[in-house]
C-alpha cells in the first residue's frame, strides 16, 4: 500500500518536469520579443545588445525541447506507471544530471544578460517613447520569469530523481527481503 503512494509521486514528478519543460519553452519562444525594439529603433549598443539575446535565446529554446524530449523519453520508459529498473534508473540519473546542468547555464547566462539589461543606456528610444510612435517600459520581468522557471525546471527534475530513486531502491530492499525470508 504504501508503495503505491509513492509511485503517485513518482508519477506527479514525472507531469511536473514535463510541465516544467513545456512552460520553459514558451518562455523561450516569447523571451526575445520584449527587446525586439532595441533592433528596431535602437543604438547600435541596443542592437549588439538584441543579438546577444539571440544567442541566449537560441540556447533557451533548445534546453526546453531537450527537457521535453527527456520527459516524453522518461514516460516511453513507464516511469509514470511503474518503479524504475537499473537502465531506467542510470537514464533518469543523467537526465536529472543534464537537467541540473541545464538549469545552472541558464540560470547564470539569465543573471548577466539581466544586469546587463538594467545597466543599458536607453536614450536612443527616448525620442520615440516621446513621440508615442512605441511603447516601451524598462522592466526586467522577462528576466526574472526565466529564473524563476529554471528554478522550477531543477526543483521538479530533483524532486523527480528522487522520487524514481526511492521507488526503485524500495523494490529492491522488499525483493531481497523476500528471497532472505524463504
Amino acid at each position: 500500500m504504501r508503495m503505491q503512494n509513492w509511485l503517485i509521486f513518482q508519477r506527479i514528478s514525472l507531469f511536473l518536469y514535463l510541465t516544467a519543460g513545456v512552460l520553459l519553452l514558451i518562455y523561450a519562444l516569447g523571451f526575445i520579443s520584449n527587446v525586439y525594439i532595441f533592433y528596431a529603433y535602437g543604438s547600435k549598443g541596443l542592437v549588439d545588445f538584441y543579438h546577444e539575446m539571440q544567442v541566449i535565446n537560441d540556447d533557451l529554446l533548445l534546453k526546453a525541447i531537450f527537457a521535453i524530449v527527456f520527459s516524453l523519453l522518461l514516460f516511453l520508459l513507464r516511469l509514470g506507471s511503474s518503479p524504475a529498473g537499473i537502465i531506467t534508473l542510470i537514464i533518469s540519473v543523467i537526465i536529472t544530471g543534464l537537467s541540473v546542468w541545464f538549469s545552472a547555464g541558464s540560470f547564470i547566462a539569465l543573471m548577466e544578460a539581466r544586469e546587463t539589461y538594467l545597466n543599458l543606456d536607453l536614450s536612443s528610444l527616448n525620442r520615440y517613447i516621446q513621440r508615442g510612435t512605441i511603447n516601451y517600459n524598462h522592466s526586467s520581468l522577462a528576466f526574472d520569469m526565466g529564473l524563476g522557471g529554471y528554478l522550477l525546471f531543477l526543483l521538479s527534475s530533483v524532486f523527480m530523481l528522487i522520487t524514481v530513486m526511492r521507488n526503485a531502491f524500495t523494490v529492491r530492499i522488499t525483493k531481497a527481503e523476500g528471497r532472505e525470508n524463504k
